[in-house]
């Protein structure tokens, strides 16, 4: 069977439902959706969950945290294949060869990017997992040990605070997901700051965050923070240049985010329709580095194209220029390789020169 993120997913959710629910919630698992009774236990702690997300500020505690065994299956139940959809997104822009890898997952609620790992890459994984909530510890550990994916958990710790991590310790790949926004700036700098070390020579670093502005617009500074103090550490994805974020100071409310189209999982699906949610598509904010990396060619699409009375427009980014591209109508109508532009999505690379060949005539305002 190829690898594909529908088919970690649905690996991911059959665990998920295996492990967590009751024998009969199994039996019509098997058969098709399960049934209302069998999901309505976990409804109320999912609709305090989302609230409190929803209102969410950044470096705040959240408002309903997750404290009890039932909110912490629930949350598993509902947001491990939303969160475990992004972390195989992101993943798909990094090349994993070693046959053995050392992964610190902080901030690993119930083990979110350890089952994504473990259901598409074929290797085998040394996991450290920090997580501060007993409760999702707990969970974390109940789908970690038992999941049979397509790689090997060759070992698995389970810290509760990143103080915890030895002061030499290297990993191979740090996946930091939903995490930093509920910390205190200076608890955020100084957790980046100890990722940024952490991060074995060739190995990648990855922040991911709720795809809203605040939490979106605070990670780009982080990201800042971290091509400033540690050289090493390049931008892979999404920027493609290592000087400070220009949008972030070209605009006080654009916010750098894209969005996944996915396959919903059944499961996820059958819980959108009890709790009245639309989970279609996802929106997130991440940035990977890759330490001693090398910034990638081409230009960084970072709105859909759009038709206007001058020709199609995006804002693009690359290692010499931000703005809104524009190809007018004159070249739109004569020049083939214009369709690459017209037709990107968020967030795709398009390879030229550095001179902008692929856009005959393209125009950029700052």
């Amino acid at each position: 069977m190829t690898v594909t993120p529908e088919n970690s997913l649905e690996l991911i959710e059959q665990h998920l439902v295996s492990t967590l629910l009751s024998e009969e919630a199994n039996k019509q698992f098997a058969l098709g959706d399960i049934g209302t009774k069998e999901l309505t236990p976990f409804v109320e702690s999912l609709k305090a969950i989302s609230s409190a997300y929803v209102s969410h500020e950044s470096g705040a505690k959240l408002s309903s945290p997750i404290d009890s065994a039932k909110a912490a299956k629930a949350y598993a139940l509902y947001y491990t294949p939303i969160n475990a959809a992004k972390v195989l997104h992101l993943l798909k822009q990094i090349q994993v060869d070693s046959n053995e890898l050392r992964v610190l997952d902080l901030g690993c609620g119930p083990g979110t990017a350890g089952l994504a790992l473990l259901a598409s890459l074929n290797c085998s994984i040394k996991l450290t997992c920090v997580e501060s909530s007993r409760e999702m510890r707990n969970v974390a550990k109940e789908l970690l040990t038992n999941f049979k994916g397509v790689g090997s958990l060759s070992q698995l710790r389970i810290l509760e605070t990143i103080s915890d991590l030895g002061a030499d310790e290297k990993f191979d790949l740090i996946i930091a997901a939903n995490v930093l926004a509920e910390m205190s700036d200076d608890l955020a700098l100084k957790a980046v700051e100890k990722l940024a070390k952490s991060t074995a020579p060739g190995g990648h670093l990855i922040l991911l965050e709720p795809g809203q502005l605040h939490h979106t617009r605070r990670l780009m500074g982080l990201r800042d923070l971290v091509i400033t103090q540690h050289k090493d550490l390049v931008p892979l994805f999404p920027c493609l240049r290592s000087d400070k974020c220009p949008m972030l100071s070209a605009s006080t409310s654009d916010w750098c985010h894209g969005v996944i189209e996915w396959r919903q999982p059944r499961l996820n699906a059958r819980l959108d329709d009890l709790l009245e949610f639309n989970k279609h598509r996802i929106k997130f904010s991440g940035f990977i580095f890759k330490s001693g990396g090398g910034l990638l060619e081409g230009v960084r699409i970072l709105t859909p194209p759009r038709k206007t009375r001058a020709g199609i427009e995006a804002l693009v980014c690359s290692k010499e220029l931000y703005g809104i591209a524009r190809i007018s109508k004159k070249e739109r109508a004569k020049a083939q390789d214009i369709k690459a532009f017209e037709k990107a999505k968020v967030f795709q690379r398009l390879e030229c020169v550095p001179s902008l060949a692929l856009f005959p005539s393209i125009s950029l305002s700052h």
